[in-house]
């Protein structure tokens, strides 16, 4: 095998250890997954035979679900020359929307989404895509590139062994610093190792080639991350610390509530030997500077409550994901508002969005030209400029009537129908294709009505004529 370093050989890259930056990564991500799911550590410890007064409030779940929701809308289409492949690949609207989704919450939580092509097998008509779990994953690359992966390591265990595969890539002209991912002459190894103990190296068990200048294995970052080969997540450190800080200031709320809320009788002055109750519930001090009263909370906990909403508006500003987005009630707007007011509302999550969309769309294109020269539809030579164009839905509600009036002000200024009913939310061909069914529809009626009165075509023409008679 030609080589272009020996450090990045499978062979050395397998016996090598894991890297203490992957092992504190795969630690944040497992962090982040536990805040994704609400799995926050109490604040308070819970005494035996008394009642739970932790509040835990998940904030990190919901900003994951609304940029995923942002990003994909309810149906993405994917458009190019052979449609009924890459309709198959991705599968129906139930298959494609759920696969994309769950790329997205990788990405989301654990700041880099990777998915595996795997070829055709049998009977089946297009590769498979799969969705791999990040934590699974080391990245390898050019110590001055960071976006020039030149291997991908899967390292997991089953049971009391460890595995290791190994996808190295194979650069015979000795030319990656200078072609980057664009050099059509690479190709790739696929080579699986095992451990059966902490003490053994690791054993060759199986190797393959992977013929085709791309590898197996398809990544994208979840937002933009300079200098590092890993993006961004959307669940960062800080974003989790917030949310433990809320959680700890709702406990105490509700702690100061469950032990101080109700009012307290004091007395002072006086032993209990000269306090007595009378029949009729009248209470007697038998002292002569004895007194009685309530204790009581003389504030509603207001700065505590303020401090609250505060952490929560740290959290939106942190994530880009504004409460009105949440459908939070003390955010919506009341009224009527115009469409620059609600765009300035979810401005934050809109950048945040169309960022993302650059990234994950590069991959989707990536993954569904890679499929079409696995399936020997497209060569080699074409596979970077063949084009797979993507339909994104519109970020922001639209207004109907609002919509239709503006359209018809830039129908007069020239606009094309096709965009038009983009803004508007329509797909023109979908939209062309229904209407030229239903004109046809309408004509073959019209036909079988004139059959049935006997007209001709001719005549009714004639008819309709307004110098018909003369």
């Amino acid at each position: 095998m030609i080589t272009y370093a020996q450090q990045y050989q499978p062979k050395t890259l397998a016996q090598a250890p894991t890297p203490q930056e992957d092992i504190e990564r795969k630690e944040q991500m497992k962090a982040a997954w536990k805040a994704y799911r609400g799995e926050f550590t109490p604040p308070l410890k819970v005494e035996r035979d008394q009642p739970d007064l932790n509040v835990i409030t998940n904030r990190c779940g919901p900003v994951v679900d609304k940029g995923v929701s942002f990003l994909f809308g309810q149906t993405l289409k994917l458009i190019a020359a052979d449609q009924d492949f890459l309709d198959e690949l991705w599968g129906d609207d139930d298959d494609k929307m759920t696969l994309l989704t769950e790329m997205a919450m990788n990405g989301g939580v654990c700041r880099q989404n990777f998915v595996k092509l795997i070829p055709a097998q049998g009977e089946m008509a297009a590769p498979r895509i799969v969705v791999m779990d990040p934590q699974l994953v080391r990245m390898v690359t050019l110590p001055n590139d960071c976006e020039t992966h030149v291997a991908y390591i899967i390292e997991y265990s089953e049971g009391d062994i460890q595995k290791r595969q190994i996808i190295a890539r194979v650069d015979p002209n000795s030319d990656l610093t200078a072609t980057g991912e664009d050099d059509l002459e690479d190709t790739w190894t696929i080579t699986d190792y095992i451990k059966r103990s902490q003490n053994d190296r690791w054993e060759l068990v199986g190797s393959e080639d992977w013929p085709w200048p791309f590898p197996p294995i398809f990544t994208n970052k979840n937002l933009p991350n300079p200098n590092d080969p890993w993006g961004i997540s959307d669940l960062t450190a800080d974003l989790i610390g917030m949310n433990k800080a809320l959680n700890f200031t709702q406990t105490n709320t509700q702690a100061i509530i469950r032990w101080h809320a109700h009012p307290k009788t004091v007395g002072s002055g006086f032993k209990a030997s000269q306090l007595s109750v009378a029949v009729n519930e009248v209470i007697v001090i038998e002292a002569e500077n004895g007194k009685m009263y309530n204790l009581e909370m003389h504030s509603d906990l207001a700065s505590s409550r303020n401090f609250a909403a505060d952490l929560r508006s740290d959290m939106d500003e942190r994530s880009r994901v504004p409460g009105v987005a949440l459908g939070r009630e003390t955010t919506l707007p009341r009224g009527n508002i115009s469409g620059v007011a609600l765009e300035l509302l979810f401005q934050p999550l809109i950048e945040k969005t169309i960022l993302k969309q650059r990234l994950y769309g590069k991959l989707i294109r990536a993954v569904s030209r890679a499929a079409l020269v696995l399936a020997g539809r497209l060569s080699v030579a074409a596979y970077e400029k063949y084009k797979v164009k993507i339909e994104w839905q519109n970020l922001l509600p639209v207004d109907d009537l609002l919509a239709a009036q503006t359209a018809q002000i830039w129908s007069t200024i020239g606009v094309s129908d096709a965009t038009l009913m983009a803004r508007a939310g329509f797909d023109a061909d979908e939209e062309a294709k229904n209407k030229a069914k239903e004109d046809q529809q309408k004509l073959e009626q019209q036909q079988q009505q004139m059959a049935v009165q006997g007209i001709q075509p001719g005549q009714q023409q004639q008819q309709e004529s307004p110098f018909f008679g003369r």
